[in-house]
């Protein structure tokens, strides 16, 4: 995607604000900057002619109209921003500014001027919260996001629903999918985060790719469900891992939506997955997916594991796709995609084929494309054939017929799946992993060496981070 092609690189312009700022503060400026100059252009004269707040603030910022009384900035934002902020959400993290001088908040505005597409400007913004370690838990990579909703396949009129929705990315790719098929997507977008500045990030960033969403929060879904007496068509979910903690009100003893057993209060893989189920549509159009991390599919720990038993003799569990390790900004270990529906029976939201009592495995570890510094990505070409496998073993309208394919993709019976303990690991099922039948090449194990080495560089910059804003508190 193209980048800002004049001005100074975001990087450079958030230096400038480092002794005066912390990272976070100055990536959220960043964004509500690109959010006041996307409304300043979305914006129409009013009637008689005259420019909205939007367009006046963010001429006096482009213009250069604030430099002789900076400490007027925060106001010139907030007024620039007010309608959206009652449409929306209140940016109530914005930073007071009391303590930056004008010189260094010039590179930031110049670098918001710079780029003909605010789009972009945002998108950089998310990806710079992958370095900063600040931020990065709420995003979600897109090729991750591409890969999930080409497998939920949502339409136009449907609901979309995302418990844990970080900066929004589930949603949005929901929006852009549905407008790539119909061209004019009308989707009823729903998300719910713990994090403030999630929420905010979330709202700001569907604003500027021209997508709208009710959110909820500051809150945890997992004990404050904003959306108590509704379901959704598609729910979809990339929570926190292994969240200990999660259950202080006990609530797993008596909440309805653990129907598969209480999850264990020191673990909340299976309480997000249960969530993500109960949040389904009882018609036949309800489905989900939700990201865990591989051990979830195999872990033989008695809490876990019984749900896991009880989601299969549910037959509520249709795929599970186990992905390389290193897709997950802060996760370096191997994850896996499941996904749900509330009938695989031949209908029109499933496709041709009945797939009751069946289950699709597919091992896609070896997916994975170096795409930079410490990240990997599952390429295009990986995306579609994992999707393809998906829509030709359910009979999928225009999919090809379906076809086992040792080492990579297996349609398994609920009946071997308990012979086996319940292990649902695809790796475990599908053929013998390339570590038992290949030897690592030379240049194979250096990538995962440099991939190491880059992540413990990251870790160090945050830590340096950290400590800079602890010091500066003192």
């Amino acid at each position: 995607m193209e980048k800002a092609s004049r001005g100074p690189s975001l990087g450079r312009a958030l230096d400038g604000l480092r002794e005066p700022m912390a990272p976070k503060d100055a990536l959220l400026l960043a964004m509500a900057l690109t959010l006041l100059r996307h409304e300043a252009e979305s914006e129409e004269s009013d009637e008689w002619g005259h420019g909205t707040r939007a367009r006046d603030a963010w001429g006096t910022l482009a213009t250069g109209g604030w430099w002789r009384d900076p400490y007027e900035l925060p106001h010139i934002i907030r007024s620039g921003l007010d309608a959206w902020e009652s449409r929306h959400v209140r940016l109530e993290n914005l930073p007071q500014l009391a303590d930056v001088r004008a010189h260094q908040l010039v590179p930031l505005i110049e670098w918001v001027t710079a780029s003909p597409d605010p789009v972009t400007l945002f998108e950089e913004c998310l990806r710079h919260t992958q370095t900063t370690g600040r931020g990065g838990n709420y995003y979600t990579p897109p090729d991750i996001a591409h890969l999930l909703i080409e497998l939920m396949e949502p339409r136009s009129g449907e609901s979309v629903y995302d418990p844990v929705c970080g900066s929004g990315g589930f949603l949005l790719q929901a929006h852009e999918y549905v407008e790539a098929v119909d061209g004019n997507p009308h989707l009823g977008l729903y998300g719910q985060d713990v994090s403030r500045t999630a929420v905010q990030t979330a709202a700001m960033n569907l604003s500027v790719h021209g997508a709208e969403a009710r959110l909820q929060g500051p809150s945890s879904t997992l004990v404050d469900d904003r959306f108590p007496d509704q379901t959704f068509d598609v729910v979809v979910a990339n929570p926190p891992f292994n969240q200990s903690g999660w259950d202080d009100r006990e609530s797993r003893y008596h909440d309805p939506r653990w129907r598969y057993g209480p999850p264990p209060a020191g673990n909340a893989n299976f309480a997000w997955a249960q969530h993500v189920v109960s949040k389904m549509s009882r018609t036949s159009s309800g489905r989900g997916a939700i990201l865990l991390p591989t051990g979830a599919a195999s872990g033989a720990k008695a809490g876990e594991r019984d749900i896991r038993v009880r989601m299969l003799e549910d037959d509520v569990l249709s795929c599970v796709v186990e992905l390389p390790a290193g897709l997950v900004p802060h996760v370096r270990n191997p994850v896996s995609l499941w996904l749900f529906t509330r009938s695989k029976e031949s209908h029109r939201y499933w496709g041709s084929i009945d797939r009751s009592g069946q289950l699709l495995l597919v091992d896609a570890r070896e997916t994975a494309l170096t795409v930079g510094r410490g990240r990997r990505a599952v390429p295009m070409e990986a995306r579609e054939r994992i999707a393809a496998a998906f829509a030709a073993w359910r009979g999928a309208e225009g999919a090809g017929p379906y076809e086992d394919v040792p080492g990579w993709c297996r349609s398994v019976s609920l009946q071997e799946i308990a012979e086996r303990k319940h292990d649902v690991l695809p790796s475990h099922h599908v053929g013998a992993s390339i570590a038992e039948t290949e030897e690592v090449s030379g240049e194979g194990r250096i990538a995962d060496l440099t991939d190491e080495l880059y992540e413990l560089f990251a870790k160090s910059h945050r830590l340096e981070e950290e400590l800079r804003d602890l010091l500066g508190k003192l």
